[in-house]
């Protein structure tokens, strides 16, 4: 049962890295907050995910499911990401060139082979198009946003047929409240809806599924903060409020 969770939390942190860095970092920043919305100027930061039943036991052997590891420009753009398994052996990884504020370049990796490529070939007010190589197959993407007050909307085409839309509502200093995200190639809508506590860390995470009856629902519980104000550990709870993960952060910084 615990290897089964390893794996399938691995794999479910590899396809999260391929696809947010692709129509995220790269394609939809929505003006991003810098450092990912951390606190002071973060250079890197690593996160250690515990499996909850064998911390609380106090049992021998890893409890560590998955690492991620991410870097930072001097800027707060994400410059490179990772996700490892419990022997920090490199799963998935992602290399990003910044321009003008814009990802200009990325390079994702799984296993040590690429299997992504985006470059990107205009920019013309608030329109983005990249050459997109996912395993050998090109493609043209690209990616139109507009915004309101606080209501940010991007739309992502692959050679000029709409596969994506999302709408992204935050609050007064940018952090994302209701995240609306329609996959037109599967026809599933999703919403992400954050609670933030004082301090802008996401206390409860409600995501519906068009495609899913039952709303998954996170609870977190954050322990000690750094001398920047980051929390350093924290724990997660499913929507029957069981243990899901025991999480540590470890920052280092630019000088």
């Amino acid at each position: 049962m615990i290897d089964m969770k390893r794996f399938i939390i691995r794999a479910a942190g590899v396809a999260a890295v391929i696809c947010l860095v692709m129509l995220t970092s790269c394609a939809g920043r929505y003006q991003e907050l810098p450092f990912g919305g951390m606190k002071g100027r973060v250079q890197k930061v690593t996160v250690w995910h515990h499996m909850p039943e064998m911390w609380y036991a106090g049992e021998s052997g890893t409890d560590v499911m998955y690492v991620n590891s991410s870097a930072y420009d001097i800027r707060g753009n994400e410059i490179c990401s990772a996700v490892m398994d419990s022997a920090q052996r490199i799963q998935a990884e992602t290399e990003n060139v910044f321009e003008a504020g814009v990802c200009a370049r990325s390079i994702q990796k799984q296993g040590g082979r690429v299997v992504a490529r985006l470059q990107l070939n205009v920019r013309k007010g608030n329109m983005l198009v990249y050459n997109k190589v996912v395993n050998g197959e090109t493609v043209q993407m690209t990616v139109k946003e507009t915004h309101f007050g606080r209501r940010y909307k991007s739309e992502v085409s692959e050679d000029g047929k709409l596969v994506m839309t999302s709408v992204i509502v935050t609050d007064r200093e940018g952090y994302p409240l209701k995240i609306t995200t329609d996959n037109i190639q599967t026809g599933v809508q999703t919403v992400e809806t954050n609670i933030f506590d004082e301090n802008h860390n996401v206390i409860e995470k409600h995501v519906k599924s068009s495609d899913n009856p039952v709303e998954d629902i996170t609870y977190t519980v954050y322990g000690d903060l750094d001398e920047h104000g980051n929390w350093k550990d924290a724990r997660t709870y499913n929507r029957l409020r069981l243990p899901s993960e025991v999480i540590f952060r470890d920052f280092e910084y630019w000088d």
